[in-house]
């Protein structure tokens, strides 16, 4: 996907990513924490987006920014996604806003670009409790997200490498005040991620036919 996007940082174990969006509402740290919730039929981690808030020092998985720059946002993450299932290899990403405005704003972005997105993920919506292949109009409560394989990046930096390409030179990116290789903001064990990954899990679960439409996708 050619569109500008924000650097990112991201920790040691490739599970959390930061980056700062700027806009009206000035700059704000955004952390995406990917938190494993199943490994059968395959592995899905969830997604959790969230503005840091600085006054109690942890995110906030619930405030709604309006900095101006949400295709630039949306750019991030799925450079973020690209980079994480680099590491993680065949994985599902489960996107699920935790508001309706949210889930709206994802569908609407995802429709937006779907002819780009295409190119690397297989998308699968859910609705009435059925998934299917990702389609225009359609009001999805849940969304998987799923890395194409053989996909080659045209954007070959650094930051999209394995580590195991970079052991014998590894370059400390800095990014403000963090490094690539950075310690977590937020513990998988944090209580606001851990509720967001619950009921996550509780959503997923709600899928009737999950297995089977991986495998018609060639996911599993």
């Amino acid at each position: 996907m050619n569109l500008d996007r924000y650097e990112y940082a991201r920790e040691w174990a490739y599970k959390e990513y930061s980056f700062y969006s700027e806009g009206p509402n000035g700059r704000i740290l955004k952390v995406v924490s990917f938190v494993l919730m199943s490994s059968r039929p395959v592995r899905i981690y969830n997604l959790a987006l969230g503005d840091w808030n600085n006054e109690y020092g942890e995110p906030d998985y619930w405030s709604v920014t309006n900095n101006g720059d949400t295709e630039k946002v949306f750019a991030t993450v799925a450079a973020i996604i690209l980079d994480f299932t680099s590491t993680a290899g065949s994985v599902l990403i489960q996107l699920e806003g935790n508001s309706p405005a949210r889930k709206r704003l994802y569908q609407m972005t995802i429709n937006r670009y779907r002819n780009e997105i295409a190119k690397i993920f297989q998308v699968l919506g859910r609705v009435n409790y059925q998934l299917e292949a990702f389609q225009k109009n359609t009001a999805y409560d849940l969304i998987l997200i799923a890395r194409m394989e053989y996909v080659i990046l045209r954007e070959d930096t650094e930051i999209y490498m394995p580590p195991s390409t970079k052991k014998k030179d590894i370059k400390r990116r800095v990014y403000n005040d963090r490094v690539v290789y950075g310690p977590p903001l937020v513990p998988h064990n944090h209580p606001a991620l851990a509720s967001m990954t619950e009921a996550a899990r509780k959503s997923l679960e709600r899928c009737t036919n999950l297995e089977e439409t991986l495998i018609k996708y060639n996911l599993i």
